[in-house]
């Protein structure tokens, strides 16, 4: 047998090497990917609604348009935090940025009403304003933020949908849907 011919066939500690090499790439991929996915995410929404209390006590939130007794004539920006990572995530508070400075500030915060809070695979948790319905047109974004300072932002479609909701309330609205909601007489 030539020197050439042994050099070009693979034998079985060959194969094995090979193998273990691509097993090994495999797995190193796998537990990168993993760990990478391994870590806390938000999916934050915001919608415009008016506010109920339940027996407990609570308040919880109701459509805008929705006939609720009891319910609050005033509307409310209420912006929802839902943990959909595997790790833990604390909410420091919220806020947001304007597209025309207000008061020389182009950006705001809002007080949070139970903040800071831990958020665990799952769970979600709902803050609430009433000042940011008059000028929501002039919102550029609204977000949250955890202890680390990573800001999640709502949806441009979302922030888009919440204006649309907010203008029915306006005067380009239906006046009879504006009243029943805001409680105003003409």
């Amino acid at each position: 047998m030539s020197a050439s011919s042994s050099s070009s066939s693979l034998g079985v500690t060959d194969i094995l090497a090979i193998w273990g090499a691509v097993l090994s790439s495999v797995a190193f991929g796998w537990n990168l990917y993993r760990d990478l996915l391994d870590r806390g995410k938000l999916k934050i929404s915001a919608h415009i609604r008016r506010l109920a209390w339940g027996e407990d006590g609570k308040p919880y939130s109701v459509k805008h348009d929705l006939p609720v007794e009891g319910a609050s004539a005033q509307p409310y920006v209420v912006i929802t935090a839902i943990s959909t990572g595997r790790r833990p995530v604390m909410l420091k508070g919220w806020g947001g940025h304007w597209h025309k400075p207000v008061n020389g500030k182009r950006t705001f915060v809002v007080v949070g009403r139970d903040l800071p809070k831990m958020l665990k695979e799952g769970e979600f948790h709902s803050e609430y304003t009433n000042e940011l319905v008059s000028s929501i047109d002039n919102l550029k974004n609204l977000c949250v933020w955890d202890a680390s300072g990573e800001e999640w932002r709502v949806p441009r479609s979302e922030l888009k949908k919440l204006k649309e909701d907010a203008s029915v309330l306006g005067d380009g609205g239906n006046d009879d849907v504006r009243r029943q909601i805001c409680g105003t007489q003409r």
